[in-house]
């Protein structure tokens, strides 16, 4: 009888996390639920276990060293290995560069881009030595977009993105895969974590997560699908393979798309 897939995820207390840790479990595989607030992990691993799916919660925070590698030592004492790691716990700003402070910046790219090289280099060499297994880092479609308003956020989720270009690459031949996913706007709680000198915002950020159509259960399952058909770069919506193919191919004409609707908001609000 093979063996169930194990996948640790980070963040997965909330939002996009507990939903990707739910449709894993639903697929069958054992999950470490892994969030800064151990209460939430315990509360997704107890509706999970509710489905007969083998789950553990356990304490992280992704931008302390320490905190990460003892994550690291309690999955492989559990386990004593992994086959997927996502790399998903993150937080929310908004503001223009000009204006963001630097205790913004560097909390930002401490947690959201630091804490996903954190767990590549900790879980990267584990896998590799399997020769087998996969990292899913989850970006934003912010990293790709060049919106205004979101400049150390759009820079940590596009340094997610580049940084798992360069994984990609120092990984091939070796077994393992790696994905990274650019989900836009969706119905979820990040903005609970959200810091701005900004007023207005919050309010245009919060406008924009109402106004979503995807769940976090829908950008689950689509990531999920990317996963198991081996994309690299996973655009899980079609608004948003849209918009990239339209700047990648007419940067121009996206740019004035792009600013465009964010004046129109701007009336509108």
């Amino acid at each position: 009888m093979a063996r169930s897939r194990r996948v640790l995820v980070t963040g997965a207390g909330s939002g996009l996390g507990r939903a990707l840790a739910f449709r894993y479990a639903e697929a069958g595989w054992r999950v470490a639920c892994a969030d800064i607030r151990l209460e939430r992990a315990r509360e997704t691993v107890e509706l999970i276990t509710g489905f007969g799916i083998g789950a553990m919660a356990m304490r992280v925070d992704v931008g302390d060293d320490a905190s990460f590698e003892a994550l690291r030592d309690e999955v492989l004492a559990a386990w004593d290995g992994v086959d997927l790691v996502i790399n998903n716990a993150g937080v929310a700003s908004g503001g223009p560069l000009l204006t963001a402070s630097m205790d913004e910046w560097r909390w930002m790219l401490n947690i959201n881009l630091l804490g996903v090289v954190r767990g590549c280099r900790l879980f990267g060499p584990i896998l590799a030595e399997q020769a087998e297994g996969h990292i899913l880092n989850i970006a934003s479609f912010a990293g790709l977009a060049g919106p205004p308003g979101m400049a150390a956020y759009a820079t940590a989720k596009a340094g997610v993105i580049a940084l798992s270009e360069g994984l990609r690459a120092d990984l091939d031949g070796s077994g393992v895969g790696v994905s990274v996913a650019c989900p836009s706007f969706f119905q979820t709680n990040l903005l609970e974590s959200f810091r701005s000198a900004d007023p207005t915002s919050l309010k245009a950020a919060t406008q924009l997560m109402r106004d979503a159509k995807e769940s976090a259960a829908m950008i689950a399952e689509a990531i999920y699908r990317g996963v198991e058909r081996g994309e690299f770069l996973i655009l899980p919506t079609a608004s948003v393979r849209n918009a990239w193919r339209l700047k990648r191919w007419f940067p121009q004409r996206y740019f004035r798309e792009l600013m465009r609707k964010v004046r129109a908001r701007g009336k509108s609000t």
